[in-house]
């Protein structure tokens, strides 16, 4: 995926509680996690990017697809960060469900939101990975399951021409090194510190000299 100066004016990030973190009662409405974060390393006094935040507490995929055909088509983005996922592995743990019927549907729909989305731009996507710690233990049976997610997000972003930023791994080394409490809250949402390193890899991730300047 080439990157070209002639993009790269608005920045949406989509997804779910750990993009909201708040956004709606941020007078910015960037929220207080890493969408801030990445906000206060690309702008600066002498550039000014619009970063806007649509993440939502407890989206699933086919919530963010109702949200993007509902509120999103005109906001012309030229550049689509998404992290979405864990909701929808939180339905299948927890309402029953196969996980080989629920990790279907997960990749039908995701497919579709990304159909989706090409539809009105051909603008670069970053999808990152969904991520858990095993802290509490019990999020420890979720990982199989979110290995073989992980696994359709990076073969969806081959079909969509879009750019797979893998997170799960690296946040779970410095969890074990620095401890659980300093990278996540409750093993699914993330402390500042959690959010920091988010923002490094996707900073690292994003060619920021073909910035315009």
């Amino acid at each position: 995926m080439k990157l070209t100066e002639a993009l790269m004016k608005n920045f949406l990030f989509l997804g779910d509680s750990i993009t909201d973190c708040n956004h709606h009662f941020d007078p910015e409405n960037l929220g207080y996690g890493y969408v801030r974060f990445i906000e206060s390393q690309i702008n600066t006094p002498d550039k000014n990017y619009q970063v806007q935040n649509f993440g939502n507490d407890g989206f699933t995929v086919p919530a963010l697809r109702r949200l993007w055909n509902r509120s999103c088509l005109n906001l012309k983005p030229d550049f689509i960060t998404i992290l979405i996922g864990i909701n929808d592995l939180a339905v299948i743990k927890n309402t029953g469900t196969t996980p080989s019927v629920g990790l279907a549907q997960f990749r039908e729909q995701y497919q579709a939101l990304l159909e989706d989305i090409r539809l009105m731009t051909d603008c670069p996507i970053l999808l990152m990975e969904p991520f858990i710690f095993p802290h509490p233990a019990e999020y420890a049976s979720w990982e199989p399951e979110l290995h073989k997610m992980s696994e359709i997000i990076q073969q969806l972003a081959d079909t969509h021409h879009a750019k797979f930023l893998p997170l799960w791994e690296n946040l779970l080394s410095a969890a074990k090194k620095e401890g659980f409490s300093e990278i996540t809250t409750d093993g699914i949402h993330l402390t500042a510190r959690g959010h920091k390193i988010l923002t490094d890899h996707w900073l690292h991730n994003f060619p920021l000299h073909l910035l315009p300047a």
